[in-house]
């Protein structure tokens, strides 16, 4: 039996970027599809100037009153659309607040806009509050890159979802909101496991993998694991990041979804240019739900 899975409240986080506002449209168009609300947030790291003012008037400072401006801007003009909106300008490191938002707002989804910053030849890093985010936040969150085309319709249409994981009975967390998202937009899912470099040449191990994956995914969904368990045919050999952009851009899909787990080897690799370059350059969004270890006895 799938686990239940809700959207009801989406929190947008802005920096009010260009890559934040495409972010908006997906936000938007979410919440209209699953008739949800939408928390936004800006979370402004005052300079010692802009704090000193503050505590000699007890007034907010010119820089806050900016970002409740353009925030309240934003709100306004979604609202207008239908849709339920709050706002919120919070203080503190953007990761951090963006995190405890989460909560905070009982958040179901988390909505960011990543921008690529090139740092030398052929080197793309979107920065390690991103990083933070996707390997600690306790909803599944939504990447929308600079390449991700502009002008989405309000009523979000999905052709393909393709789901990424690494092979690991872990990674099918991520497994039922490829299930839901392909029920909810009518969409075919097209299952990609990135086998770990040590099975690639060793057919028992990856018998041994398939196996464990396939007894992990039937736990995780129950009757709809039937049309999953067939690893022979899913298994991905050393792909690299254009392979996959190709691949998306080819089949025309509309999401990502990647299972992350820090330990694993989609974990290992969001700290190299792999998932950096995968979420900067997407055509489409990523959607990145983390495995959570069940506790100890000891942490219970």
């Amino acid at each position: 039996m799938l686990p239940e899975i809700k959207i009801k409240r989406i929190l947008f986080a802005t920096d009010f970027l260009e890559s934040s506002r495409l972010a908006l449209d997906y936000a938007v168009a979410f919440a209209e599809h699953f008739n949800a609300a939408i928390v936004m947030l800006h979370v402004v790291e005052l300079s010692q100037a802009a704090t000193e003012v503050e505590v000699e008037t007890s007034k907010p400072s010119l820089m806050r009153r900016v970002a409740h401006g353009r925030l309240d801007a934003l709100a306004s003009g979604v609202r207008r659309l239908g849709i339920s909106v709050e706002a919120h300008v919070e203080d503190g490191i953007p990761c951090q607040a963006i995190l405890r938002g989460i909560d905070r707002y009982g958040a179901d989804l988390l909505v960011l806009g990543v921008h690529g910053v090139h740092r030398g030849l052929d080197h793309l890093l979107i920065g390690s509050n991103t990083e933070k985010i996707l390997l600690s936040a306790t909803c599944p969150t939504l990447t929308v890159g600079a390449h991700v085309l502009s002008g989405v319709d309000l009523k979000l249409h999905i052709d393909e979802i393709i789901y990424f994981s690494d092979f690991t009975p872990q990674a099918t967390a991520a497994a039922p909101y490829a299930v839901f998202f392909g029920k909810e937009f009518d969409a075919p899912i097209e299952v990609c496991q990135l086998l770990p470099v040590i099975a690639e040449n060793n057919e028992r191990l990856k018998m041994d993998l398939a196996d464990e994956y396939c007894k992990s995914m039937a736990q995780t969904l129950g009757e709809d694991s039937s049309e999953w368990c067939k690893p022979t045919f899913q298994l991905e050999h050393g792909m690299e990041i254009d392979q996959i952009i190709e691949r998306a851009q080819r089949q025309n899909a509309g999401l990502i979804i990647l299972g992350v787990r820090t330990a694993s080897q989609l974990g290992r690799r969001l700290h190299s240019s792999f998932a950096y370059n995968l979420l900067a350059k997407a055509t489409c969004p990523v959607l990145s739900i983390r495995y959570t270890d069940a506790p100890t006895k000891e942490e219970a």
